[in-house]
């Protein structure tokens, strides 16, 4: 048995696609018989309470933000999201990981830790402060290191272009500063690009392991398809940010639309929705669209089982939580050929449209929407593909956990009595 302290500060089945990465580690861990404490922030403390047994939400410990974090939120607040995301909302990320440092050196000091493991956030420049704590620290697996793909590089404005490269000059910097990936005992990499993005000089262990993974116990294949019986459905699930590509999406379904009996559901929710709102308007298709916003996790569940079609045409995916979901059910995908999409899936098991104009892909998107709105027999058996590509590729959390307790054991073998 190990004795665990994982580091993560949102852990949650309900929040976006990261926090559902330590909620799952918990859960398997737990399965295999290690002991497991958390330390996250307190803004989860309620959902997980009204979640978790006693016993389990008794292993948490919750840290809460200063006056100088609330400062930096609403400074943040005036700019464009993606700089937010960038500056602000990592110096947020710093201030509060430095006050779980704390917290998790007392812990390692009482004796009873093997290692520490950190699997959030994800993002392979942000700087981690899990260093001389005590005891060995594994962080990932990690994923990043990712561009628009070069059509769309002016996607981002001067502003943004400028955030990100003086997030990235800054981080070469942060890291020798606060060296916890610099000095962890092992860096786990979702792939070969996010490797060649980890700090300068990292001389650690490097492992690679994708960092997605899907729940296939509880997301089980569905027996019928639904767009059989009624209108054929497509469904996009995710945060309304510009690099999510749902105006594109609009703009390639809207042809569609304008044939009928067709319907597109857009779940989530973010700071271009009314913008998406209105662009839906421009098109005409508004009897056509429903705008769920952000819908409670049983209800996304329905109506991904009543999809046709996940449509995923995001520009900047190194992962692909919602689409995996959706293989798993046996929903047919598309998704962009590039990034995360291109990673967990193939094209054995979904259509991918290459991203290679703003109007070839636009062109792609409709056109693989209308093949599947008019071939049953490929929806049945992309679906069916999808779920077959999740298990042959160990993309269940059951088999990720399994393999990341193994090296959380290995690392931790200096500090164990012998059996």
């Amino acid at each position: 048995m190990l004795n665990i302290l994982m580091i993560a500060e949102n852990v949650s089945r309900n929040l976006s696609g990261e926090t559902i990465l330590p909620y799952y580690y918990l859960k398997h861990f737990l399965a295999l018989g290690h002991n497991v404490r958390v330390i996250c922030h307190e803004r989860v403390r309620e959902q997980l309470k009204a979640e978790l047994d006693a016993a389990t939400f008794a292993r948490f410990v919750f840290v809460r933000d200063g006056f100088l974090q609330k400062i930096l939120f609403r400074i943040g607040g005036v700019f464009p999201h993606r700089v937010s995301d960038l500056v602000f909302n990592q110096l947020i990320q710093l201030l509060t990981q430095l006050r779980m440092r704390r917290v998790a050196m007392e812990r390692v000091a009482a004796g009873s830790i093997d290692v520490v493991f950190q699997p959030a956030p994800i993002a392979v420049k942000a700087v981690s402060s899990m260093y001389g704590l005590g005891a060995p620290v594994v962080i990932g697996p990690m994923s990043g290191g990712m561009d628009l793909p070069p059509a769309f590089r002016r996607l981002d404005g001067p502003l943004v272009r400028l955030a990100i490269s003086g997030s990235r000059g800054a981080a070469g910097l942060l890291h020798r500063l606060i060296p916890g990936k610099r000095n962890a005992a092992v860096l786990l990499v979702a792939n070969k690009r996010t490797r060649a993005a980890l700090p300068s000089h990292t001389t650690n262990d490097v492992r690679e392991v994708m960092e997605s993974a899907v729940d296939l116990g509880r997301w089980q294949p569905r027996t019928s398809d639904p767009a059989l019986r009624g209108p054929m459905s497509f469904i996009f699930c995710g945060r309304f940010v510009d690099w999510k590509g749902i105006s594109l999406l609009v703009r390639a379904f809207a042809p569609l639309a304008r044939t009928g009996n067709v319907r597109l559901d857009l779940v989530g929710d973010g700071e271009l929705f009314e913008e998406i709102e209105q662009l839906i308007d421009v098109e005409g298709i508004r009897q056509s669209v429903v705008l769920h916003g952000r819908v409670p996790l049983e209800r996304y569940i329905e109506l991904l089982h009543d999809a046709g079609a996940f449509v995923s045409p995001s520009l900047r995916e190194c992962g692909g939580i919602a689409m995996m979901e959706a293989m798993a059910i046996g929903v047919p995908v598309i998704a962009t050929d590039w990034g995360g999409a291109a990673q967990y899936a193939s094209r054995e098991c979904a259509i991918l449209v290459p991203p290679s104009s703003q109007t070839d892909f636009v062109d792609g998107l409709t056109a693989a929407m209308r093949h599947l709105a008019n071939s049953p027999e490929v929806r049945r058996d992309l679906g069916r593909a999808g779920r077959r590509h999740l298990e042959h590729e160990g993309h269940d959390w059951a088999v990720k956990a399994r393999t990341i307790a193994e090296i959380l054991e290995d690392v931790s073998k200096p500090r164990r009595p012998a059996a």
